[in-house]
């Protein structure tokens, strides 16, 4: 904590110290450049004939062509006159929605007046009233004045979109231009030869800047004035102090007892964030209104004094996040499982990094001001971004790789243990970043170079404060849908919801919540290079070779955009899939097919968009896929006609759903569950543990025999024989019983025993009865036939065996017997 405190006063005093030597004078005007006039109140005007706004829209339009038809614009005049764009085409949009619905009735009533009676008609037509045809004529005028408003308003709307293209165009060569210029490689002799010839100038130009401020600040501070402006800037340092103090006490510290939730780790993560940061970047401001006030620094160095305020508030956030994310000094309050060791490398990378990027640009302005020459501009970007590099691959080396013997023997990584697996992405765009960096540097793109590092540093920022408050949105949203929460109490007590939809909600508002973070994420990691990014990629693909096919034009490069966008299509739809299938059908009611179908239908829609998309990318409309699938008719009518019969049998399956996902289903001779339907086949686990894989066509035809299509109760039968003679009644009382014994069987229907055959030596009797889940009747009769076993042992009931006895009385055959086997004179029974 004491270690962070230093921090915070340090950086607070340096920024208050930096921007005091290079605060920009006031502007000399009191109503800023570029400041809209104020104008007194009007009354409302009256309404404006939309052909009159056509007639502006068309002026304006024209004289942005006339301004385009220069080359010299900058890329802040394009974005200017690009944003400038977006009114006129408002305005048009509502001229069009304004006349579309009046042509609309002026065409009903055309169609319900009818056509005018033909003259050549035989037999001829009977007149028609002349008011009729006056009206005919009155609709018929206005309704072509009207279309002739809406061609006027599309054909502006052309106009609109292909000057927008022509701006995109322009940025595009620009951006293209300032990042991918070439220049002397970083490590080239002559640069450092062309910055050693031009050093005697810069110091020159230097000294004088020097000179020039110092003899400001003494006429400015003169008479007074200096007296006034310290006591100011003590005042305005005692504040930074109490405030560091004050921070110290709002900050979340180290201390014995219960270790906080994830949620409060989260919260105090961001409060830290914005604790730490606010005291330098509100320091900063004010003491830029002070050196304002005074009228200190001029407008020749207004480039420094804003990249110095620029530096304090990229260093203010940078320990901000990375005091709350990686909390080097208090790992009890760390929302990443890390070790103190690498929270305080990491923390240190942080540090470095953001301060060269900072000084780096601040070199930038001081070259701006002094007026330097491009060798020694050159010369600094391309040396602070190698730094940049150098410092991110020690970095990350020093994170990684293992430090003691133990840890190389293991292979584990240390304060890594509990790996995410979001650390060897992060880890591995870290690196490529880095190489990206040096690469570009020591081949000579500079700028290349410089971009990338402020790019890696602004994505940085943004992935950070992605992670509270995605982290924050989670385990908020968790905490506040629990059955026992206030808030769910609330709700079950005022609303009437049940408990059971409290988690589905939750689970809901966090999906949403989620995706609209990362999509604004993804927009401002996007923002710096807006619209350039898309023109930069444009200007690289037409150095590819490209081919037509019909009106679509092929590339490689179109292709890797397309396959880009399918892909990135198919991850959001399997991350849906699987947010689905592990956080929000759980929580549902839903069977355990009904949800597999749900989660297989997104899947197929999810792809069918990804695959729309990556089509359009390639200019092919739906028109064109049409074409293409009438082409294909003919190969799948002869080779893929199993694979489309198949493909639509599983989608039958999926919305009939007369076989789902943990049915017990019987297909030929295989018994076994249904673990999966996919777009091709069903996969079938047998008893053995086999998979077995059948066509979708194959469920659809053949004779599918499923035990839990109307309900999971499983039905046991059970034959039983006993010798005649026995007592019937004694038999059903014993299978009776036997089968209420076990308690898998249900009540309700209850057991019965049929009484089904009289046989010569026995008597059939079957057993029925029912079990909760088909699944467990094997278990179950196998149960019911070890009672049966041991109840008919007790009762001394027998059943037959499998050779029949006869009882023959062998005293009638001894006269036979004796004539037969002399010697013989008796025999007995």
């Amino acid at each position: 904590m004491r270690r962070l405190i230093s921090r915070v006063f340090f950086a607070n005093i340096l920024a208050a110290l930096l921007i005091c030597a290079a605060a920009p004078a006031p502007a000399q005007d009191a109503k800023p450049q570029g400041a809209p006039a104020t104008m007194a109140p009007t009354e409302s005007a009256p309404p404006v004939d939309p052909s009159a706004r056509l007639d502006a829209a068309k002026l304006n339009l024209d004289q942005i062509e006339a301004k385009l038809a220069t080359d010299s614009m900058t890329d802040g005049e394009l974005v200017k006159i690009r944003t400038s764009l977006d009114p006129i085409s408002t305005q048009i949009q509502s001229v069009i929605a304004e006349v579309s619905p009046k042509m609309t009735a002026l065409k009903a009533r055309l169609d319900q007046l009818g056509a005018p009676p033909d003259p050549k008609a035989n037999p001829p037509a009977a007149p028609e009233d002349p008011a009729v045809t006056q009206e005919r004529a009155d609709q018929q005028k206005l309704f072509s004045a009207s279309d002739d408003l809406i061609k006027r308003a599309n054909v502006a709307q052309l106009r609109i979109d292909q000057l927008a293209a022509q701006i995109a165009d322009r940025r595009r060569t620009l951006f293209s231009n300032a990042v991918f210029q070439s220049s002397s490689s970083i490590v080239s002799p002559s640069l450092w030869m062309d910055v050693a010839r031009d050093t005697t100038h810069n110091l020159s130009a230097a000294k004088g800047a020097v000179l020039d401020m110092a003899g400001q600040f003494g006429r400015v501070l003169s008479n007074g004035g200096a007296i006034l402006f310290g006591l100011l800037l003590l005042a305005l340092i005692g504040a930074v102090v109490a405030a560091t103090l004050l921070a110290r006490q709002v900050i979340p510290r180290e201390k014995s007892g219960r270790p906080p939730s994830e949620l409060q780790k989260a919260a105090a993560a961001l409060w830290t964030a914005v604790a730490v940061a606010a005291i330098p970047i509100l320091a900063a401001t004010a003491l830029y209104a002070l050196t304002d006030w005074f009228g200190l620094g001029g407008q020749e160095f207004k480039p420094l004094s804003d990249a110095f305020f620029r530096g304090v508030v990229l260093c203010a956030w940078a320990v901000g996040l990375g005091n709350a994310i990686l909390a080097p000094s208090r790992p009890l309050w760390r929302p990443l499982d890390l070790s103190d060791r690498v929270a305080q490398r990491l923390m240190n990378l942080v540090l470095v990094v953001t301060g060269l990027i900072a000084f780096g640009k601040l070199f930038d302005a001081l070259d701006e001001v002094l007026g330097a020459s491009l060798p020694v501009s050159v010369a600094a970007r391309g040396t602070f971004a190698m730094l940049v590099g150098l410092t991110l691959m020690r970095g990350l080396y020093g994170i990684v790789a293992p430090d003691d013997p133990e840890e190389e023997e293991t292979g584990r990584f240390a304060g890594l243990e509990d790996e995410s697996p979001w650390w060897p992405p992060i880890r591995f765009a870290a690196w490529a970043a880095t190489v990206a960096v040096i690469g570009a540097d020591l081949l000579g793109y500079i700028a290349l170079s410089s971009f990338l590092v402020t790019q890696f540093a602004w994505t940085a920022f943004v992935a950070g404060l992605l992670f509270l408050l995605l982290k924050i949105a989670s385990e908020g949203l968790e905490q506040a849908f629990r059955p026992n929460s206030r808030l769910s109490r609330g709700l079950v007590n005022s609303v009437g919801l049940r408990r059971e939809s409290l988690a589905q909600i939750g689970a809901l508002l966090e999906g949403v919540i989620s995706l609209t973070l990362y999509a604004i994420a993804a927009l401002l990691v996007m923002a710096p290079w807006g619209l350039q990014s898309h023109d930069m990629l444009g200007t690289i693909e037409s150095a590819f070779f490209g081919f037509k096919l019909g009106d679509v034009t092929i590339s490689p490069w179109s292709l890797l955009i397309a396959l880009v966008l399918f892909g990135l299509g198919y991850a959001i739809t399997h991350a849906i899939q699987s947010w689905l299938e592990k956080r929000y059908l759980p929580l549902t009611q839903l069977d355990q097919g009904l949800q597999a179908s749900i989660r297989t239908s997104v899947g197929y829609i999810g792809f069918l968009i990804a695959l729309l998309f990556a089509g359009a990318s390639l200019g092919i409309n739906l028109e064109r896929l049409a074409l293409v699938a009438g082409a294909l008719s003919v190969g799948i009518g002869l080779g893929l006609q199993s694979v489309v019969n198949n493909f639509v049998s599983g989608l039958i399956l999926l919305w009939e759903r007369t076989i789902r996902v943990g049915d017990l289903v019987v297909i030929g001779e295989e018994q076994g569950f249904v673990r999966r339907i996919n777009v091709r086949a069903t996969e079938i686990e047998t008893a053995d543990r086999a998979t077995m894989i059948v066509p979708n066509g194959n469920m659809m035809t053949g004779v599918v025999k499923n035990f839990v299509r109307g309900d999971r109760m499983g039905r046991i039968k059970i034959p039983v024989q006993v010798v005649a003679g026995s007592d019937p009644e004694q038999v059903r009382e014993i299978l009776t019983d036997a089968a209420r014994s076990q308690d898998q069987v249900v009540g309700i229907p209850a057991p019965i025993v049929l009484f089904t055959n009289f046989g010569a030596t026995s008597l059939d009797f079957e057993l029925i009865c029912f079990v909760e889940e088909v699944e467990r009747a094997a278990r179950v009769r196998s149960d019911v036939l070890y009672a049966i076993f041991k109840a008919f042992a007790e009762a001394g009931l027998r059943m037959p065996s499998s050779s029949t006895m006869l009882d023959v009385d062998v005293s009638k055959f001894e006269p036979m017997l004796a004539r037969l086997v002399p010697g013989v004179k008796d025999i007995k029974p």
